[in-house]
């Protein structure tokens, strides 16, 4: 049996504006007006954007981002801050109850999402593997997702390369996360601030000991390429016919 879902493919737009269409397909899905949706976008300008329950004045510099030209976003979903610079977002909108995630919980949608990224990064021929349901200790900044890999994210070489958060809100699941082509591990630096808080003696972790952009790794893969096997290798995990992918899909 294959599933109907929403293939949505977007130009880059404004974190504000990637946001609120996150949450206004959610609604959608929640109210039966559409199926489940897989939709795929990019940021322009760059942007942080904050997890739910993270305060700004911890986290991020204002006025470093001003001067560089990055928007600073809250998320919906929980989580530590991102950086969306040269990435792929991908956005998983489905309900609770739906088989590809089980009718399961938080960890068993991160799993079910999880493989078909990493069936996607098969079929580029990148070696991907899902970390284990253990959380790692970071120390990079307060707030910075990419410092460590959580459960059920992807790792390329021992490199977290795909950054998630998740939302639940009347009986669906909304999952978005950065699959990153480069680690701009400078531009990180300057707009959020160290963790000053660590215990004494307890050594910096910087970024790219822990993540690192699919790029950074050798694999020099388009935005066009990752986003076909994107389509392709949900299609086969969940398993899924998706409405406009036809002209996508060879």
């Amino acid at each position: 049996m294959r599933f109907q879902w929403r293939l949505i493919l977007d130009p880059p737009m404004a974190g504000k504006d990637n946001m609120e269409k996150d949450l206004e397909l959610m609604e959608e899905v929640a109210t039966g007006e559409c199926p489940p949706i897989l939709r795929l976008y990019r940021w322009f300008p760059p942007a942080v954007s904050l997890g739910y329950f993270q305060d700004e004045n911890e986290v991020v510099n204002m006025q470093a981002c001003a001067d560089a030209g990055v928007d600073v976003v809250r998320r919906p979903t929980g989580g530590r801050a991102v950086l969306h610079n040269h990435e792929l977002t991908y956005s998983i909108i489905v309900p609770e109850v739906h088989p590809f995630i089980n009718n399961g919980g938080v960890m068993d949608a991160y799993r079910a999402i999880s493989r078909g990224i990493v069936t996607a990064f098969n079929l580029l021929n990148i070696l991907a593997s899902v970390t284990p349901e253990e959380k790692g200790q970071g120390g990079f900044a307060p707030g910075s997702c990419f410092d460590t890999p959580s459960a059920y994210e992807v790792q390329v070489d021992w490199k977290k390369v795909v950054g998630s958060a998740q939302l639940r809100r009347d009986g669906i699941v909304l999952q978005h996360g950065a699959i990153m082509f480069k680690l701009p591990a400078d531009l990180y630096n300057k707009v959020l601030k160290k963790d000053y808080r660590l215990a004494e003696g307890k050594k910096q972790v910087e970024l790219g000991e822990k993540a690192a952009g699919l790029h950074d790794l050798g694999y020099e893969i388009s935005y066009d390429r990752m986003t076909r096997a994107l389509v392709k290798g949900f299609s086969m995990v969940i398993p899924a016919v998706f409405t406009s992918a036809r002209d996508i899909i060879k």
